[in-house]
């Protein structure tokens, strides 16, 4: 019995042991107070988690166990899109293991497990890392660790999967340098290195911005010798651990090039926010939806820590450099939350989209570091030390008053909250001296409750997704995709008329043509505006589609909803296709059919040349489509588009100029809302479709068509056109513009009702289906078949997006590619029959791979080389 208790009280009940236990049993149950899944009805899915993580997680497990050419490359990204520097951003943690476990219904359940496991794992690591350093011991190393996995910023990020693993490790890392500083190895700190470039390469980053402030601080320690040694030890490990993951981050950087970093960010010396308003994120609960998009930095901790810092920098023990070293480190890490060159430097040039400054845990980090390496547990802070303290957080309990109505996501609790863990933890450390192990068992009770206090205010302010809401979504897509591939398993893309997320295709595993990527190719979305599809913020929707791009595109199925969607499933539909109302079922289900598209074709016809120089048009996408075509069928000079007049019937509340097209709309009394109602009678049964420009801006505006609401996003800053009506030659169509509240006046930027020739499109699309490609093998990355070009149509069209990974053979001949529309692959054949080859390599994955190879292969000849001298010196 007593060694069991001696295992228990080593193990289980060890400082660092309860360092990840606490934080995963407080965390826990918070969730299970709230009542998410497996608790409750409600999820741990909110914002990205929801709308974009949760679908990469299940794709996860499709390409590990069906599935292993979709790491290179996914049909199910957009219309076609690079895995390889997704894989690296969105799905390298180890952690993501688990989710093989998962099925698609309980996936909110193993991200809340992974969730408070990476928080866990936080606590873990920074308890070792106090504990192995010595600057505490006993149950004081609990107190200090855990406000690592409880500071604002794990807590405000719970959500953000993906950034949790580096920053959980982080501790780890810092670890392993203060070994290698130690002269006891440097294979831990390069294995280190390697684990946070390959977790995360966007917190790596960060990790190692911060490690070129952190090494000379750390080198400034009078008991650090051979300087020189170790700076070159430092370096070579880098740049080992550089090469070593070059096979992920050169793809990646690939990726990047093609994207994110076409978008330039201006470097201007400015503060990009209050720096004042720092203080008030000492404030328990200071975080809400508003700061998610443009709030300041969290990196809250428990007023032990900050009381502590105290300690350090009064410390004789501490050399004077080192005291300056670190407040000049702490000060570039509070102005890189605030200050515009800094913060672009952190966030590797770009700004953040949401979430801003996403390394403030390396200031929670430093500040903990700090007042371990100070705080001794007979330290009380003298007559200046509580002066101070008592007059800030009086000052800043005032100050915040005054704040109340300015800031949203402060209130009279989080004040008292604040003010009472500051003077409940300075009394303490002032009253109760003697007796250590009350005032060790106070301030845990008092750091804890203070942690948690803000972890149940900040979250609390965020609406999370109910457990009906995401199956409403899941289960019928599941059902679409189950329905489709028992109906038809060849070749084609799916449009969706219901949607629960931008990568539905994921979690569903079909072939769409939205997607939600911080890794977006530039060509991508550029190709999207000019077919008027929506693009922004990194996300593509293919929610606008008409006959020609659904049949270019080789989308043969389109996902209509039916019925009445109740409340948890409402939000479910997603664009307006009354096309398709006359086509064939071929599956449905709860609220869904599954419509054919009989015009779609292949994944690769042929085509004239003539499509190689089809005219763009940049702001009728329209125009883009029809010219297109008209290009490929080899009828360049075919007008396939034609525009319908509309007239005036009513205004209300409204002053109009007198051409709408191009003009604007004004309210005359802005308390009320105002109503155009325009009219349009349709000359033939075609699908007709309004142009909405780039300057219409639809927030607030409602859209009806004979008084039924039109589905339309208004993420987008570019044209789009948005399907009314087919098949009502002669019938009066009422078309009605409600400016709401928020909406003053719009301008109707390229406003105009527009109607394709639908026979001759018909033509057009029979004659390019003639000769399509017959697929004989095909996964992610790779499809081969025969096609048979013609005189007339020698070019071989396709409809996947051009990038630099593709490689074309014909009849085993490496073929030069085109793009068509500044989008889509071709390749030049001549006529006849050809075997076609397409295969997809991400670029500098191969560079990549060789690097990384002879690199573990020079560090592993290498340290066989040591070990051989050592035994032949040994021997000797």
């Amino acid at each position: 019995m007593n060694n069991y208790r001696q295992i228990a009280q080593k193990y289980l009940f060890s400082p660092v042991t309860l360092s990840f236990l606490i934080p995963v049993i407080l965390m826990t149950a918070y969730f299970a107070g709230r009542g998410m899944t497996p608790f409750g009805s409600s999820t741990i899915l909110t914002v990205d988690l929801g709308q974009q993580y949760l679908d990469y997680f299940i794709q996860f497990k499709h390409t590990l166990l069906s599935d292993p050419s979709a790491f290179f490359y996914s049909f199910s990204s957009g219309i076609g899109g690079d895995m390889v520097g997704e894989w690296s951003y969105y799905l390298m943690s180890p952690f993501n293991l688990l989710f093989l476990l998962a099925s698609t219904k309980t996936m909110p359940i193993w991200s809340l497990v992974v969730t408070v496991l990476k928080i866990g794992l936080a606590g873990f690591s920074m308890a070792l890392l106090i504990k192995k350093m010595n600057w505490l011991s006993g149950y004081w190393i609990l107190i200090f660790a855990i406000n690592y996995p409880l500071s604002a910023w794990f807590i405000a990020n719970d959500l953000n999967l993906l950034w949790l693993d580096t920053a959980a490790i982080f501790p780890l890392l810092i670890l392993s340098l203060e070994r290698l500083l130690a002269h006891h190895g440097s294979g831990a700190f390069l294995a280190m290195l390697v684990a946070t470039i390959i977790t995360n390469y966007y917190i790596a980053w960060m990790v190692g911005l911060f490690l070129f402030l952190y090494v000379p601080f750390r080198l400034l320690d009078s008991q650090n010798k051979n300087r020189l040694k170790i700076i070159f030890t430092l370096v070579k490990s880098g740049l080992l651990s550089i090469l070593l993951t070059a096979w992920l981050w050169l793809p990646t950087y690939a990726q990047l090039k093609m994207g994110k970093t076409t978008h330039n960010s201006t470097w201007l010396f400015k503060f990009d926010n209050n720096p004042l308003l720092l203080f008030l994120k000492l404030m328990p609960g200071s975080f809400d939806f508003d700061q998610m998009q443009t709030g300041q930095a969290n990196f809250l901790v428990a007023p032990l820590i900050l009381i502590a810092l105290w300690a350090f920098f009064a410390s004789k023990k501490v050399l004077l450099r080192e005291k300056l070293m670190a407040g000049l480190i702490l000060v570039i890490l509070i102005l890189a939350t605030t200050f515009a060159p800094l913060i672009l430097l952190f966030h590797g040039g770009q700004y953040p989209v949401w979430y801003p400054a996403r390394f403030s845990f390396l200031i929670s980090f430093f500040l903990i570091v700090l007042a371990a390496k100070g705080f001794q547990p007979t330290w009380q802070p003298g007559l200046l030390a509580r002066t101070f303290y008592l007059v800030a957080v009086l000052a800043l309990t005032i100050w915040g008053s005054s704040q109340l109505l300015k800031v949203s996501y402060l209130d009279k609790n989080a004040l008292l909250g604040f003010l009472c863990g500051y003077l409940l933890t300075i009394l303490i450390l002032i009253v109760l001296d003697d007796d250590k192990q009350v005032k060790m068992l106070l301030l845990l009770i008092v750091t804890t409750g203070y942690l948690i206090f803000n972890a149940g205010k900040t979250l609390n302010n965020l609406s999370y997704l109910t457990k009906a809401t995401y199956e409403a979504g899941v289960t019928r897509l599941t059902a679409v995709s189950k329905a489709a591939t028992q109906h038809d398993n060849s070749w084609y893309r799916i449009s969706q008329g219901l949607s629960r997320t931008n990568n539905d295709s994921f979690s569903a595993n079909f072939k769409a043509g939205s997607h939600f990527s911080s890794l977006l190719p530039a060509t991508t979305g550029k190709f999207y505006q000019n077919i008027g599809q929506i693009e922004g913020d990194s996300k593509i929707s293919y929610v606008n589609g008409t006959t020609i791009t659904d049949s270019l595109l080789a989308f043969k199925y389109f996902i209509k909803t039916t019925g009445h969607l109740n409340t948890s499933a409402a939000y479910l539909k997603q664009s307006n296709r009354p096309d398709y109302d006359q086509q064939k079922t071929v599956a449905s289900g709860k609220n869904w059919a599954l419509k054919e598209n009989p015009t779609a074709l292949s994944l690769a016809y042929a085509a004239s040349n003539q499509a190689l120089t089809t005219p763009l048009s940049l702001r009728y996408p329209l125009v883009n489509q029809a010219n297109l075509l008209a290009n490929l069928a080899g009828q360049s000079k075919q007008q396939l588009l034609y525009r319908e007049p509309f007239r005036v019937l009513k205004t209300e509340n409204l002053t109009t100029t007198a051409d709408l097209t191009g003009g604007t709309i004004q309210k005359v009394n802005k308390d009320q809302k105002a109503v155009l109602t325009l009219a349009y009678t349709p000359t033939t049964n075609d699908s007709y479709y309004l142009n909405i420009g780039g300057a219409i801006n639809l927030d607030s505006v409602d859209l009806r068509l004979n008084g039924e609401l039109l589905t339309q996003s208004s993420s987008y800053d570019h044209t789009v056109a948005l399907n009314l009506n087919t098949n009502k030659q002669g019938q009066t169509q009422i078309l009605t513009i409600t400016l709401n509240a928020g909406a003053d006046s719009r301008y109707l930027d390229d406003f105009a009702i527009y109607y394709f020739d639908q026979q001759a499109v018909n033509q057009d699309l029979a004659k390019l289906k003639q000769h399509s490609l017959t697929i004989k093998k095909a996964n992610s990355r790779k499809i081969s078949g025969t096609i048979v070009t013609t005189a007339d149509q020698p070019l071989i069209m396709t409809s996947i997006p051009a990038a630099s990974g593709w490689q074309a053979k014909v009849d085993g001949k490496v073929v030069k590619t085109k793009t068509v529309l500044q989008g889509l692959i071709a390749i030049p054949t001549s006529p006849g029959k050809h075997r076609l080859t397409l295969s997809y390599t991400p670029p500098l994955l191969v560079p990549g791979l060789f690097l990384s190879i002879l690199t573990a292969l020079l560090i592993a000849a290498a340290a066989s080389f040591k070990k051989n001298r050592r035994e032949t010196l040994r021997r000797g």
